[in-house]
């Protein structure tokens, strides 16, 4: 399985899509250490940001009542100042005066100092018009929605917390709260997407709650998605469910190519979890099953009676 991810990955990088996403982000500023910290203060959730000047240029305008993130663009300041200079002559020779001091004179002087402005960036979210390249789609496969209520029960069940449906404002498919102690699954997805997310958010639970003092914790946040991610696609393979379209080339935009390095770190963490949420699937699908074999029992009961 773990080949079949590095390999998947590795397709992603050469493809056709993956290099027009390149080249699209491209166009967009590196900003520094202290403005990426005030762009997460203002907006947690912000992805790709640029200027009003920059969207308009892209073919994309700024959503009406959005407000712009503040950032700080360095500026040169001009300014002149008068200072006193030695007086010399032609030949570059300093000039005394008659008692034999140096003789100045007074010289308005030109300063060139760098500074600080407050300016607006705005996120893409913020902004609407020509389509941005994307290489990570959306599952769009069906699910029959009691098997999905089996996922999310599973994922309840191993990782003690609440699971819901709701509207995040973000964009995110989904999180794991460690604060608030829950998980949020984006509503109104697939199946397919929200069985996927579903255990995804639950690795995350599982690998990096700190309480849990597993090694995965301390994991730098790409290595927390890689793995999450890679989770998500081993459980979802174990059930039939083929989710290589979106994990790849998730994975790929937090693996930086070490996807195979990043995995066999924690490998052993990473499979336990894997099949611990098999297992907790299993069980519930099991008595789904059962369930269902009453009902029908039942029914053919009810049948014969009438």
């Amino acid at each position: 399985m773990f080949k079949q991810i590095d390999d998947g990955v590795k397709a992603v990088f050469e493809s056709d899509k993956y290099k027009e996403c390149l080249r699209y982000m491209s166009k967009f500023t590196n900003y520094s250490a202290g403005n990426c910290i005030l762009i997460m203060l203002q907006k947690p959730d912000a992805s790709l940001v640029a200027a009003f000047g920059k969207w308009k240029e892209l073919g994309r305008t700024i959503n009406k009542g959005e407000k712009g993130i503040a950032i700080l663009a360095p500026m040169k300041f001009k300014s002149k100042e008068v200072e006193e200079q030695f007086v010399k002559d032609s030949s570059g020779n300093q000039i005394y005066n008659a008692d034999c001091s140096e003789k100045k004179e007074k010289v308005e002087v030109e300063q060139t100092s760098i500074g600080f402005k407050k300016v607006y960036v705005f996120d893409v979210s913020q902004t609407s018009g020509e389509p941005i390249p994307e290489y990570v789609h959306e599952l769009n496969e069906d699910i029959e929605d009691e098997h999905v209520e089996a996922v999310i029960c599973a994922v309840r069940s191993v990782t003690g917390l609440p699971v819901g449906f709701e509207d995040i404002d973000s964009g995110a498919k989904g999180y794991y709260s460690y604060s608030e102690h829950r998980i949020a699954i984006q509503s109104g997805m697939s199946g397919a997407q929200a069985v996927k997310t579903a255990i995804h958010e639950c690795a995350h639970a599982l690998l990096h709650d700190p309480d849990k003092k597993l090694p995965t914790a301390n994991s730098t946040r790409s290595d927390k998605e890689v793995q999450a991610e890679s989770v998500a696609y081993i459980v979802a393979s174990r059930y039939g469910i083929d989710t290589s379209e979106y994990s790849f080339p998730y994975i790929a935009s937090w693996s930086q190519g070490k996807q195979l390095e990043q995995l066999n770190r924690f490998l052993n963490e990473i499979q336990e979890i894997a099949r611990t949420i098999c297992d907790a699937i299993y069980t519930e699908l099991q008595a789904l099953s059962e369930n269902q074999t009453e009902e029908l029992t039942e029914d053919e009961f009810l049948g014969l009676a009438m």
